[in-house]
């Protein structure tokens, strides 16, 4: 029975949580910096100014709310909200000096992505390994990372140079990138495919800041209250923030214990893991194309069964043999549906990216034991979402050229800056990729020859082969046909780390000192 929302939730500070973990900041362009702290008492200094120009919670959601009142009103705008958001590596919290760090209770984000590659599938030699990277290479002294978004190159250059007028010589820049929307088609990723389609719901209160909203996230799915968008699970806010209830593990619904990152600071701040991911595009299509032909299939129905939806949006659970646009646009249909509709993976397959990241309702080895399938399900579900992740990445680089089309090969560097907050790296991101994503008998219903994750997913040894498990459209008469081999990655991994995105008052109090 769903959770009882009249009973009230966590009241949010939307003053102190960074704008960009529970919303989202609004962007066509993102710079990433990634910066080395010189001078920690300058730094010190330099955060004193910098935390009141960062951009809230509370800012993100008056933006959101302005521009949902222009499209009611049918005008279209665009607005030039420039946002600003920053968080630090354990090695950076070292060096501005701050007590205790021995008590963050997240053992990778102290051990740094870099350490924690190889565990994640992660190349360990030549290009996608730590040593190659752009940003977070072993020993390079990344401290933290800077996010500056805005609605046109413009516009974030301009935050940018202020930021660095501001930092002066208290840092060192390492790096800083681009990201950017993509023009032809906007919200999809470079291989095609709509982007940040699922994202979980997230409960508490907001009304004391906006008395017309009571909720972050309203219940709008009229046939269960435990939803926002229909598909969208409620979670609890302590899942991606400290300081609030967390998701329970063996019920979906009633709040679980508070989530305390082990230091009191640490309250109204999350975890942030940021992913530098290189996409391999004249390749991944000319696999898809060369193995539609040698299957006698069209190529769009392999990239989707690949999936799990269409380029679209489209689920393949509900838009099985060929695409249905409208159910990729409208956000109340894009995520309406459960797996255990196709319980025999007839119309998506087990290994399909979106059932590998987010098996929602699968039965996973959190149900095992339980008498029947109904409570097997209820129990996994419980359990799954406690691993969720709320995503806000971005591409970066250019379209395809000619060149590259011709050749199959990629010339030019393009991809996904892969951005998640969390209140566990451990129990979500790396759990997601490592008994999700990488783990070929995952879900257990596909009796250990699912395969792993064919888009997000790495094979282990030097030849970084890995086997997909469902390619053939096989509805409705159930799955069929051997699993197709992947003979190298899609996705490289450039660089990245572990961040912590502390609180207005943490930065302004404790990281910049009395």
């Amino acid at each position: 029975m769903a959770y009882d929302r009249t009973k009230g939730e966590d009241h949010l500070d939307v003053d102190q949580i960074q704008g960009d973990i529970l919303v989202g900041l609004q962007k066509d362009f993102e710079w990433f910096v990634g910066f080395s702290i010189g001078d920690a008492p300058k730094f010190r200094h330099f955060l004193k100014q910098l935390a009141p120009r960062l951009t809230t919670t509370r800012k993100v959601l008056e933006r959101e709310f302005t521009i949902a009142q222009q499209k009611k009103l049918g005008i279209k705008q665009i607005f030039n909200f420039a946002g600003l958001n920053i968080g630090f590596t354990a090695a950076g919290l070292n060096k501005l000096g701050i007590a205790g760090l021995d008590q963050i209770k997240d053992v990778p984000f102290k051990a740094g992505l870099a350490a924690q590659s190889s565990g994640l599938g992660d190349p360990v030699s030549g290009e996608g390994a730590p040593s190659q990277w752009r940003l977070g290479k072993p020993n390079d002294n990344l401290h933290g990372l800077i996010l500056i978004t805005g609605p046109s190159q413009a516009s974030v250059d301009a935050t940018l140079q202020e930021v660095r007028d501001l930092a002066g010589t208290s840092w060192t820049e390492i790096y800083a990138e681009l990201g950017k929307t993509r023009p032809v088609q906007r919200g999809h990723e470079h291989f095609g495919y709509l982007d940040g389609v699922s994202q979980p719901g997230v409960r508490g209160q907001i009304n004391h800041a906006f008395p017309a909203h009571k909720f972050l996230t309203e219940s709008q799915n009229p046939d269960d209250p435990g939803q926002g968008l229909p598909g969208s699970d409620l979670l609890w806010p302590g899942t991606f923030v400290f300081g609030y209830h967390s998701q329970q593990a063996s019920t979906l619904d009633e709040p679980g214990p508070v989530a305390d990152g082990g230091l009191p600071w640490m309250k109204n701040g999350s975890f942030m893991v940021f992913r530098r991911l290189k996409q391999l595009v004249p390749e991944f299509e000319s696999f898809v194309d060369d193995t539609a032909g040698t299957l006698d299939m069209d190529p769009d129905l392999l990239g989707a069964r690949m999936v799990g939806r269409w380029k679209s949006g489209a689920p393949l659970v509900t838009a099985p043999m060929q695409d249905e646009p409208d159910l990729g646009t409208e956000v109340s249909l894009r995520n309406k549906f459960e797996f255990s509709a196709d319980a025999g993976a007839r119309r998506c397959p087990y290994a399909a990216h979106i059932r590998k990241a987010y098996p929602r309702n699968e039965i996973t080895p959190a149900g095992t034991g339980k008498p029947t399938d109904f409570e097997k399900r209820e129990a996994s579900e419980a359990n799954t979402q406690t691993h969720r992740i709320i995503r806000a990445g971005i591409p970066f680089g250019d379209e395809m050229q000619d060149d590259e089309a011709e050749q199959g090969k990629t010339l030019h560097d393009r991809g996904l800056m892969f951005v998640c907050y969390q209140a566990a790296i451990a129990d979500q991101f790396e759990f997601i990729t490592k008994l999700w994503v990488n783990n070929p008998a995952f879900p257990p219903a596909s009796g250990g020859s699912a395969g792993q994750d064919p888009i997000l997913g790495q094979g282990e040894g030097a030849s970084r082969s890995r086997s997909f498990g469902g390619a053939v459209m096989n509805y409705p008469t159930g799955p069929r046909g051997n699993p197709i081999t992947l003979p190298a990655d899609f996705i490289v991994p450039t660089g990245g780390g572990y961040f912590f995105v502390p609180s207005i008052s943490a930065i302004r109090d404790v990281l910049a000192g009395p």
